[in-house]
This record gives C-alpha cells, structure tokens and sequence, in this order.
C-alpha cells in the first residue's frame, strides 16, 4: 500500500507542440534499471533546442518523454493500470458532472420581460 507521498506509477501529459499537433508523456515515479530497459526505445531525452517553435510550445520541453503513439505500448511494458486512456475517460466524467450540475443551476432561474 501506498503511504500519501507516494505516487502510483502511471504517464503523465507533459508537453503539448502544437507545431506537430504532438503529445509528449513523462513518468510519475524514478524507475528501476529493468523498467529502464523495457521502455528505452520508446523514450528520448528532449530539450528546449529540440522543438521548433518554442512559442507553440506548452508545458515541460526538458526532460525523459514518449510521444502519444508510444503510450499504449510503455503502459503495457510497465504494467500501468491507470493508463491515460482511463485518467481522460474520469476527467470526462467529472465534466460531465459539472457542466449537468451548472445547466441544473441556470435552469433555476427564469427570465421573463413585460410588454
């Protein structure tokens, strides 16, 4: 089990390049040498120098990432369960949940206008 400073081992969006329309990912925790050696080919170091275009850049450009198309095949690698698939289907469900429970409060409120 884990203590609350610990983080369950997942992927996490770090960059965002709107010059490729590319996704970047990173790892939540330090992995050991055999988790190192299943994903390597899948991971490349990225600097700032590294994209085109720094002004449609997003996010974190220094570090150890996998493109988007290479999630899938590092999730599995390394036995994630909260894959990003997941995390995004959960966030969609709370944004239902908001947007249901805003329109619910407008609908509350009627506006009417006299002649």
């Amino acid at each position: 089990m884990m203590n609350n400073n610990e983080q369950e081992l997942k992927l996490r969006l770090s960059t965002l390049d709107c010059n490729t329309s590319t996704k970047y990912y990173q790892v939540t925790q330090t992995l050991n040498e055999q988790q190192k050696s299943k994903i390597k080919t899948y991971f490349k170091y990225y600097t700032p120098e590294k994209f085109e275009n720094l002004d449609n850049v997003a996010g974190n450009t220094t570090g150890w990432m996998c493109k988007s198309e290479d999630v899938e095949k590092v999730e599995e690698l390394l036995g994630i369960t909260e894959t990003i698939q997941k995390q995004q289907a959960n966030l969609e469900k709370i944004q239902r949940k908001t947007s249901d429970s805003v329109l619910n409060s407008f609908n509350k409120y009627s506006l009417s206008f006299s002649k």
